[in-house]
């Protein structure tokens, strides 16, 4: 690791990093991660594209395996998505595809689940996805619903590195079945909103000042560098500073 590289991790004001194929896999902390989080303290932030469990699941299946990140500091695609529903539009009928603790944010959001006629249809990764919820999801973006999507991500790294597929590729059925629907709103990276919500509630005013840690440079590190905060790349992709977030360890440990 370069001197340059150990200045951007020392000077951040806030470091972001994502969570599957960075710091887990499977919610399984990486080898380097739980140290890496130790070192970093307050100044490190989750920013994932999850929509399937919320920041408290997360963080207590994250403590369980012995990286202690607390849910204050994990900003999740799926419960963003919700809270943006809710503050658009308040009290909407929503046709939810998604998990269960999704319905339940949406719920205490104020949001109606429907599966008829619905305001809004919200996609997140669901299990549970099948023809006849495509059907009912064509059906209402052509009667005029809006069309929210927690995350463009195909797929996701599972434990093993085997792709889990997920609610982008929910999002490509929709919008083939349903070409003439809604322009949809997409909420996780590499869009600006969970940057900016990250920024927000970290106090941090100046995304310049920030750092951004990943492994997909055209999510994690695209998303970050068009609002002009610096990324790192870790992993196995082409052009990564280092193979694993284990390889940033030395130094970091070295300041902390």
């Amino acid at each position: 690791m370069d001197t340059a590289t150990w200045d951007s991790i020392r000077t951040a004001e806030l470091v972001l990093a994502d969570l599957d194929g960075c710091l887990a896999a499977g919610n399984r902390p990486l080898p380097g991660a739980a140290e890496f989080a130790a070192a970093l303290g307050e100044r490190l932030w989750v920013v994932s594209n999850n929509s399937t469990e919320d920041a408290q699941q997360l963080s207590a299946l994250l403590r369980a395996s012995s990286l202690a990140i607390p849910p204050e500091r994990i900003l999740l695609a799926g419960e963003l998505a919700v809270a943006l529903v809710a503050e658009r539009w308040p009290g909407a009928g929503l046709l939810l595809a998604g998990s269960a603790t999704l319905a339940t944010h949406a719920r205490a959001a104020g949001l109606q689940l429907t599966q008829q006629e619905p305001d809004v249809v919200l996609l997140a990764r669901d299990l549970t996805f099948s023809y006849a919820k495509l059907q009912r999801i064509a059906i209402a973006l052509a009667a005029g619903a809006e069309l929210v999507a927690a995350n463009p991500d195909l797929t996701h790294p599972g434990a093993g590195g085997e792709p889990v597929p997920e609610t982008g590729a929910l999002l490509a059925a929709v919008r083939a079945v349903a070409p003439a629907g809604p322009e949809p709103l997409v909420v996780g990276k590499p869009g600006p909103l969970l940057y900016r919500a990250a920024l927000r509630r970290a106090g941090v005013a100046d995304p310049s000042r920030a750092l951004m840690i990943g492994d997909n440079p055209t999510t994690d590190l695209a998303g970050a560098e068009a609002l002009g905060m610096p990324g790192l790349l870790v992993g196995p992709a082409p052009g990564a500073t280092v193979p694993a977030l284990a390889d940033l360890l030395p130094r970091t440990g070295a300041a902390a």
